[in-house]
């Protein structure tokens, strides 16, 4: 599977120390350089992959700043130059311009059900993880969702 990342599941993985587990999901890792900006002095794995965008795209960017960040916009990019099969995000309105463009969208959530999927990630140690990042690291899930994120967990 080939997936394009932007900044905020990286920081999100990266404060639950899930990146080992995110390189078992995924053959390829990719971020533009706009997402390598974004994040400033926060970590990124060796793994993750930095791809330059066309100068076709960069324009594209360039152009369509406005209410969504240059990182999602980059991501939004790199995902179709690369064919990819994924792109991460978790802003709703980055994710509603990823789908009108046909893009795959996933955020961190799907990410981390996807490591359960997989086997890499038992249902409590998902739960524990959306629990930690949604009390002390600023990821904001309606409680409906939390809901039913529960129940495809521990009732599937």
């Amino acid at each position: 599977m080939n997936i394009v990342l932007n900044t905020s599941p990286i920081i999100f993985l990266s404060k639950i120390q899930c990146f080992d587990h995110l390189i078992q999901c995924a053959d390829q890792i990719s971020v533009p350089q706009q997402v390598v900006d974004e994040l400033g002095d926060e970590y990124l794995p060796d793994f993750i992959q930095v791809k330059p965008l066309s100068v076709a795209s960069s324009a594209y960017v360039k152009g369509a700043l406005g209410r969504l960040h240059e990182g999602e916009l980059a991501a939004m990019a790199l995902a179709q130059e690369l064919s990819a099969d994924f792109v991460i995000l978790d802003d709703l309105l980055a994710r509603k311009k990823a789908q009108y463009l046909g893009l795959k969208v996933m955020g961190t959530v799907g990410l981390l059900l996807l490591m359960k999927k997989q086997q890499r990630l038992s249902s409590e140690q998902v739960w524990q993880y959306l629990t930690e990042l949604t009390q002390a690291h600023g990821m904001y899930l309606s409680p409906a969702l939390m809901v039913t994120i529960k129940q495809k967990l521990f009732m599937s």
